[in-house]
């Protein structure tokens, strides 16, 4: 799915410079306030799950009090990247400010320390999947979270796998009536709730601010790898079998990869990103998302290849366009004034003299959220995790789950009354300890 995140690049990168001659507002202000205390370091469940070892119990961590002194993200000594970025940080300031007016646990349910120099991106990709014997044909959505660091000027990935508990949406469903809600997968989420409800959940989950929100059908990829960037040179790690799969609606047979620099055209995209190897037990460097954190590099690659390329910004304002049109592209910002107003202005504005770095930002960290078997860890399969977990041992005990095909957090507890801090624990712990140094 992350090759979508190429297309929201590059419709950034073609569209999303700053016009004002005067300054906005929105400039002073902070994107996060700074905690009065460090933020509590985080405790063995993260260091065990690097291990894949399960932790023990663990105490929700407490509320870090908010000071009024901010960190301060402006207009100086930003470099091209930043300045085709400084209309959404402008937005990003003004949406969390009215938020934390509104809601005076926005600053305690999210991570100051770790929102203070970050603008974050939510891309949910949606589609079918094949994962025989089990599964011929069924619907999966993949979210990641794109966050450039104005610190380290770099940036992270966070994805999280579809397989999660989110109880947020099953409380969306019991809050409209529903008595009998069973557990509810992350991928979910999205399609009961829209973007209001996927942005509550991953903030729970993550600590992390969304400011801005992007939800596509996997065609998107296959189109804009072919009509956009003319194919993809992908660095496959491994060389290996992958089966079938389905895209609107049509069966794809199998396939292979050879290992090294590969030119992938949209449809072999697809294949990389989300089929399964035909072998049952395969290298970790071949799950989904170390795939699509590949493709996402290659994507960066040819970013900084075609960033002066105006016939290439052409080519993909044009094949974005299309895309909403088609409702094959959403989003939750204003469309008009954050990318057409400005479309003139970048494209007169491009590479001015003045700017302190000219190259596109490169990958800095990336992390999966899934069992540690196959990623980072912080949650596990609810069968593994009812040995030391007795609220999901309770829950297997009582036949909650319909499907034990799910994840959960180390020590979560879905029943809590507040689940950043009562069910996310672990989760959270994990990113601010790989992402707030």
């Amino acid at each position: 799915m992350l090759l979508a995140l190429g297309l929201v690049l590059v419709v950034l990168v073609g569209a999303f410079v700053a016009t004002a001659q005067t300054p906005a507002p929105e400039e002073d202000l902070p994107l996060a306030p700074v905690p009065t205390l460090e933020q509590p370091t985080p405790g063995p469940a993260v260091a065990q799950a690097a291990a894949g070892i399960q932790a023990p119990a663990a105490t929700p961590t407490a509320a870090v009090t908010p000071a009024p002194t901010p960190t301060r993200v402006a207009a100086v000594d930003e470099s091209e990247f930043e300045r085709v970025l400084h209309p959404l940080l402008l937005e990003a300031k003004r949406r969390r400010a009215a938020a934390a007016a509104t809601d005076p646990s926005y600053w305690t349910r999210l991570d100051p320390k770790l929102n203070s120099t970050r603008l974050n991106f939510l891309l949910f990709g949606y589609g079918e999947t094949h994962e025989p014997p089990l599964t011929e044909r069924a619907f999966i959505g993949s979210i990641t979270i794109f966050s450039y660091d104005y610190a380290t000027k770099q940036i992270d990935l966070v994805s999280m796998t579809h397989d999660i508990r989110a109880p947020e949406a099953e409380r969306f469903l019991q809050d409209r009536g529903q008595a009998h809600v069973g557990p509810i997968k992350l991928d979910r989420v999205y399609g009961m709730g829209g973007f209001d409800l996927l942005r509550k959940t991953i903030e729970d989950a993550t600590g992390m601010a969304i400011d801005f929100q992007f939800a596509f059908k996997e065609s998107v990829i296959q189109g804009a790898t072919d009509n956009v960037f003319n194919g993809l040179d992908v660095n496959v790690p491994l060389p290996f079998e992958v089966n079938g799969f389905y895209l609107d609606d049509v069966k794809y047979p199998g396939g292979q990869f050879q290992q090294g620099m590969q030119h992938l055209d949209g449809i072999q995209v697809i294949q990389f990103i989300k089929t399964v190897p035909v072998e049952e037990n395969y290298d970790p460097r071949l799950e989904h998302n170390a795939r699509k954190h590949l493709v996402f590099r290659s994507i960066m690659d040819a970013l900084k290849e075609h960033s002066n390329d105006v016939a290439f910004l052409g080519r993909a304002a044009l094949f974005f366009s299309s895309q909403v049109s088609h409702d094959a592209l959403a989003y939750d910002f204003d469309l008009k004034s954050l990318l057409v107003d400005n479309l003139r202005a970048m494209m007169t504005n491009m590479h001015k003299a003045d700017a302190t770095d000219q190259d596109m930002p490169s990958v800095q960290r990336t992390m999966y959220i899934v069992d540690p078997a196959s990623g980072d860890g912080s949650v596990q399969w609810v069968k593994a995790n009812a040995h030391d977990n007795p609220i999901t041992q309770r829950d297997l005990d009582e036949n909650v789950y319909g499907e034990t095909a799910m994840e959960v957090p180390y020590h979560g507890d879905p029943y809590a009354a507040d689940l950043a801090t009562g069910y996310w624990t672990d989760v959270r712990q994990l990113v601010a300890s790989r992402l707030a140094d």
